[in-house]
């Protein structure tokens, strides 16, 4: 039900886009292209066909913002909504995947779960908008700067990555313009944490829940590597941002490492060094953590699968992390959602190669951020073919909504009435 409800807000959202009301130009915006736009906008990609602020008008990018709200939490939000509707209870799985051992038990956990979500997420998006504002209006006249604070508060808090500053130059042009870099940067970082983890941290480092543990981490460490690659970039490269000041150079850094889960950037992607596109891949497809704006297969999955890796090396036959075992269901979704993702990925590459003859790294990379929901590209997104830019659609709805569906998939305990006889395989 889920994936359907997702399936009829883009339908609906592309017809909107297409209207010639939606346009500057006043006339139909090609269809295909409308629907690419509003899957990014609802999965909260930021992969554009054309400019945003050049192509649409007032009302194609109010229709996009409301897709991008939409979208931001909408795998928790409309999930919860419809157990609410069906009468339906939070078993076991539900529990661990929106976190409700941190929302009090009762009747009302599923009304209390999504009164917190959105105001979580309404606080984020407020608070990043006062912030915004006051650099606003340094830049336009008051309604424009009004419009546009409110579009990036809300595309940076939602992870989307959708920016109105015309070019498709995204924040480029605020390389050495600290504030808004900073604001954003961190915005989208707390949204990429999610507000399970956010409202458990308040609880103080003894009360963290494991899950909190390995997602603060996870983020705080693919935050420091990314900032590191960036820095190392620049340096080698001997781009702009090596040569600001230590303030204006640590703000870029960390609006780019933040942005791995989003999309905006101040530098160009495809004149990164080979071996910076490289590191980049693994962090954009790692994302976020579970039940938060960003997707990927989730900082969640990717650390199980480290810990049973590193279990699996010191003998054991279980993940365990600060003393606590790890029940194999969980083990199971996190493999099968990576796993899923890298064959996804590969599959994706390879149709994409046989309908674009263009080289590796970039057709790589762009199906990548389909994939796992990024707005970064190497530039190639607008000049794509029709069949490509329907494979990338679908590779957008697929990373929303893969993991969760794929971690829902796996029962918590196994459903088989009988077992085989052991059969040995050899591996290494």
């Amino acid at each position: 039900m889920v994936p359907a409800a997702f399936a009829a807000l883009i339908g609906l959202g592309a017809l909107l886009l297409a209207l010639p009301i939606a346009s500057e130009s006043r006339e139909w915006t090609n269809g295909w292209d409308a629907l690419f736009t509003s899957t990014s906008a609802l999965c909260v990609t930021g992969l554009v066909r054309f400019d945003t602020a050049e192509h649409f008008s007032f009302f194609g990018e109010a229709v996009i913002l409301v897709l991008i709200q939409l979208g931001g939490l909408g795998v928790t939000i409309y999930a919860g909504m419809l157990i609410l509707l069906v009468g339906g209870q939070f078993g076991l799985r539900g529990r661990d995947f929106f976190g409700i051992e941190l929302m009090g038990d009762g009747d009302r956990d599923v009304r209390r779960l999504m009164r917190r979500a959105a105001l979580f997420m309404l606080t984020l998006e407020a608070t990043t908008f006062l912030l915004l504002l006051p650099w606003s209006l340094t830049q336009w006249d008051p309604l424009p700067a009004l419009w546009r604070a409110f579009f990036h508060s809300l595309s940076a808090a939602n992870c989307a990555g959708f920016d109105l500053m015309g070019g498709t130059r995204s924040f480029t042009g605020q390389v050495e313009d600290p504030y808004p870099l900073a604001v954003m940067g961190v915005s989208t970082f707390i949204g990429a944490l999610s507000f399970v983890t956010v409202f458990n941290l308040r609880a103080g480092m003894r009360r963290w829940t494991l899950d909190t543990r390995l997602v603060v981490i996870g983020m705080a460490s693919l935050q420091v590597v990314g900032m590191l690659m960036f820095a190392a970039s620049e340096w080698i490269e001997h781009d702009p941002i090596s040569e600001l000041s230590p303030i204006h150079a640590f703000a870029n850094v960390f609006f780019m490492a933040a942005n791995r889960t989003t999309g905006m950037t101040t530098v160009n992607i495809a004149e990164l060094h080979t071996a910076s596109v490289m590191l980049l891949l693994p962090l954009m497809f790692i994302g976020g953590a579970s039940t938060s704006s960003a997707s990927g297969i989730k900082v969640g999955s990717f650390m199980i699968t480290i810990l049973a890796m590193i279990s699996a090396l010191r003998g054991r036959h279980s993940a365990q992390a600060f003393g606590r075992e790890i029940p194999q269901a969980i083990v199971l979704r996190a493999v099968a959602v990576a796993s899923l993702g890298v064959i996804l990925l590969g599959l994706g590459v390879w149709l994409m190669l046989m309908l674009e003859d263009r080289p590796l790294l970039p057709v790589l990379f762009e199906t990548l951020s389909a994939l796992a929901n990024i707005g970064w590209t190497f530039g190639i997104t607008p000049d794509l073919s029709t069949p490509s830019v329907v494979l990338a659609t679908v590779l957008m709805f697929i990373g929303r909504l893969g993991p969760m569906i794929v971690a829902f998939s796996i029962p918590d305990r196994p459903q088989e009435r009988y077992r085989y006889a052991h059969g040995r395989v050899r591996i290494g």
